[in-house]
């Protein structure tokens, strides 16, 4: 099971690595050292293998996978 306490915070931010317990939540996605987006987690598996970023205006949702490095920090 993954990891459920902050792994570190940078500016009142934590990484998060249980993301089946993110649904409803603001997270930024990180990409090997850059901002990705910010968004409202719409639904995760419940492995935390994957989530679901919900749409905005024209932006479709958007699937992440923890397995190819994307990280979420709330």
């Amino acid at each position: 099971m993954a990891e459920t306490k902050a792994a570190r915070t940078v500016e009142g931010r934590a990484l998060r690595c249980d993301w089946a317990q993110l649904t409803g939540r603001v997270v930024e996605v990180w990409f090997k050292g850059d901002r990705v987006m910010t968004g409202v987690v719409e639904q995760a598996a419940a492995d935390d293998s994957v989530l679901w970023i919900a749409a905005d205006g024209a932006d479709p949702r958007k699937l992440f996978d923890q397995s190819t490095g994307y990280q979420m920090w709330v």
